[in-house]
């Protein structure tokens, strides 16, 4: 009735369609009766031949009857549906901000909801170099040895694409990361080794909310060239008032985001060659969304959003817009990209930077915020939300939107730092992670997650090829009720995991795009929640163990993947909660902080528990490392603790090497031993 009531013209013409439906009725019920009556008259007079056009008449009307009914059970039909065409997008040009306006005034209405959104507001800083010590002792220590060409990078997803991270080495140095504080460690030397280790330089930037040069990083960069600091700088709505006393001003440092009224992402690129000196500075404004690296090529994605709950809002001043070593740049309305059925509440924009040349290109998307960035050697995707409603959207008002929420798929073309809206498309459900998606032989591949709990859940594998249009879909993969934990694609095959109450880890063959099948079933106690491959033969999965569909502690594996449809577990550890207290490693959600080399035989990872006692509570945070082959899988190296006074409050966190020695990082020390007895502490040099 509601509906009704919210659609008169619609009303009005259901009443006329029942009028003429219920005459046409009157007139077949009165042919009826017509032809009955001289049926009988008939009989009566001994005439045997056939009333004729009788079947013809009946037939005319009750086609009359029926057919405004069809037409309008068609057009609702039509108009209730929402428009899934796979892959179907729609750019739409822009011009001005009135544009926008109106595109978001009619999203809204379609809606029938509200998005707030808060402002975040560009504005000019000069936030300068940060404040740079120098160790008291250097001048007693060799800084010009040379470097090793044998040490761990980052764990990246894809070969020859680099993530940014909080520990870094170049096989001379360590660059760490800690709260506002970025330090360069001499690590080690061709003619001294470790002995060397030292800190070298220390980068401390404001974190106090009212300072215009705060700077909260957020990871870092290193190659032969550059060192590369990111981070986020936010400008608070801080006030001053009057004390009770009237004497002095009083400061107020807001708490939390309802105070922000701007934020930009900004990279201090520091010249390795020149002693590392300032070089250049980029600024974006936004938030940060997430960053690659290619060779000398830098990307990044940022979000800012439009307060369109400000009826002054002035979107002009959202607008895309980085600046270089002080000089602005601010996009053009013509050079943004709308793609129908996204929330334009904020610019989604993708910066390409040539460290070298400082050139810097930008393309800007009017849409919802991104929450999965994977990114290959000549694409970026971001993964969203896109909403598809139904035709008569604009004309009829329902008690709830009719409309189809699905994941839109993002692609940006990079090449030599330049970056090029390529197309979108859409899938189902929605991705865990980057490692969701994997691109191969210029398809894309996608896995996702329908429905949170019970029998509605539906985990898929999807196949789009280049221009983002579906393939193949490979449907209900894992049990009822199970939700996809981790996936990891390598070449023409997928390896996925789901978990309620057991693991099936899942061999997934896609030789052939448009044909993917499963070729492999395992189940096991427990779920992984990372899988990194070893070799063609072996993956290793870092996740938790099972107590009756719980967690019952850290829980490492190799699976034997060399027969695809009989995956076995070749070896497996599991840290008992039991046993240890409740433990954790910050790898069941960061791949970088897992350090795997086959070639010097180990693996290291993070792992701190909690537990109490008779004597109290106890925490314990090392660095747990193994040693592994494919004849004896797993063997205990150590567990890397830093602690050196009881009541020191360490944090160990990461670990590399260089040569054959073993680094451990925490927020109060780096320490160095080798990869052979990884417990026995060489060297030891202070942070923070």
């Amino acid at each position: 009735m509601l509906f009704l009531i919210n659609n008169p013209a619609i009303a009005f013409i259901l009443f006329i369609v029942l009028g003429f439906t219920i005459l046409m009725g009157i007139k077949i019920f009165e042919e009826l009766t017509i032809n009955k009556a001289l049926s009988l008259k008939q009989r009566q007079m001994r005439i045997s031949s056939p009333i004729k056009g009788f079947k013809s008449r009946i037939a005319m009307l009750t086609s009359a009857a029926l057919a405004p009914v069809v037409a309008v059970v068609v057009v609702v039909s039509v108009a209730l549906a929402p428009q899934t065409v796979p892959g179907s997008v729609q750019l739409i040009d822009l011009k001005s901000s009135d544009d926008i306006f109106e595109i978001y005034t009619t999203f809204q209405e379609r809606m029938e909801t509200n998005f707030d959104t808060f402002g975040l507001r560009f504005f000019d800083s000069n936030l300068g170099s940060p404040e740079m010590a120098l160790d008291a002792e250097e001048d007693l220590i060799d800084y010009n040895g040379t470097a090793s060409d044998d040490f761990s990078g980052t764990n990246v997803q894809v070969e020859g694409v680099d993530e940014m991270d909080n520990v870094l080495t170049d096989g001379k140095y360590i660059y760490t990361m800690f709260q506002n504080k970025v330090q360069i460690s001499l690590a080690y030397t061709m003619e001294e080794g470790p002995d060397v280790l030292d800190l070298y330089r220390t980068f401390e930037f404001s974190n106090t909310y009212c300072d215009s040069e705060q700077f909260y990083p957020q990871g870092m960069y290193v190659d032969d060239d550059y060192f590369i600091i990111i981070g986020n700088q936010y400008n608070y709505d801080c006030k001053e008032y009057e004390g009770d006393e009237g004497v002095e001003d009083i400061t107020i440092e807001p708490w939390g985001y309802w105070y922000q009224n701007s934020s930009h992402i900004k990279v201090l690129v520091y010249d390795k060659t020149n002693d590392f000196e300032l070089e250049d500075e980029y600024l974006m404004n936004g938030y940060f969304t997430g960053t690659r690296k290619i060779d000398n090529n830098l990307y990044i994605v940022t979000n800012n959003y439009i307060p369109f709950y400000d009826e002054e809002v002035d979107i002009d001043y959202y607008l895309s817009e980085y600046e270089v070593n002080g000089q602005v740049t601010t996009a053009e309305y013509e050079d943004v990209v709308y793609i129908e059925g996204s929330a334009p509440n904020s610019f989604t924009t993708f910066y390409g930077i040539d460290l070298d040349t400082t050139q810097v290109d930008m393309e800007t998307v009017l849409g919802d915020s991104g929450y999965n960035l994977y990114v290959s050697n000549e694409n970026m995707y971001l993964v969203g939300s896109v909403y598809y409603f139904f035709p008569m959207v604009d004309f009829i008002t329902l008690e709830e939107p009719v409309y189809e929420s699905q994941t839109a798929i993002m692609k940006i073309a990079i090449d030599d730092g330049e970056v090029e809206y390529s197309s979108t498309g859409r899938v189902s459900g929605n991705s865990l992670n980057q490692f969701s998606m994997d691109e191969h032989d210029g398809y894309l591949r996608i896995t996702t997650t329908t429905g949170w709990w019970g029998e509605n859940i539906n985990n898929r594998l999807y196949v789009l090829d280049e221009d983002l249009n579906h393939v193949a879909v490979l449907e209900n993969l894992g049990k009822p009720a199970e939700t996809i934990k981790s996936t990891r694609f390598v070449g023409d095959y997928a390896y996925l995991v789901t978990f309620e109450q057991t693991d099936p880890f899942y061999v997934i063959n896609l030789t052939d795009p448009e044909d993917p099948f499963v070729e492999g079933e395992l189940e096991i106690p427990g779920f992984s929640t990372y899988l990194q491959p070893l070799s063609e033969d072996y993956m290793l999965g870092v996740g938790f163990g099972d107590n009756s569909g719980g967690t019952q502690g850290l829980k490492i594996s190799i699976y034997d993947i060399s027969d695809k449809s009989n995956p076995t577990v070749f070896d497996e550890i599991i840290f008992d909660y039991e046993e240890f207290g409740w433990g954790h490693s910050t790898v069941t959600y960061n791949h970088k902080d897992l350090l795997v080399s086959l070639s010097k035989g180990i693996i290291a990872l993070p792992f701190s528990t909690y537990n109490y006692s008779d004597s109290g509570y106890n925490y314990n945070s090392g660095i747990l490392v193994y040693n592994i082959d494919f004849v004896d899988g797993f063997a205990f190296n150590g567990y890397v603790t830093h602690d050196e006074d009881s009541s020191e409050d360490v944090y160990v966190y990461k670990s590399k090497f260089i040569s054959d020695y073993f680094y451990t990082v925490s927020n109060q020390y780096i320490k160095v031993s080798t990869l052979v007895d990884t417990e026995t502490i060489l060297f030891s040099t202070e942070l923070n």
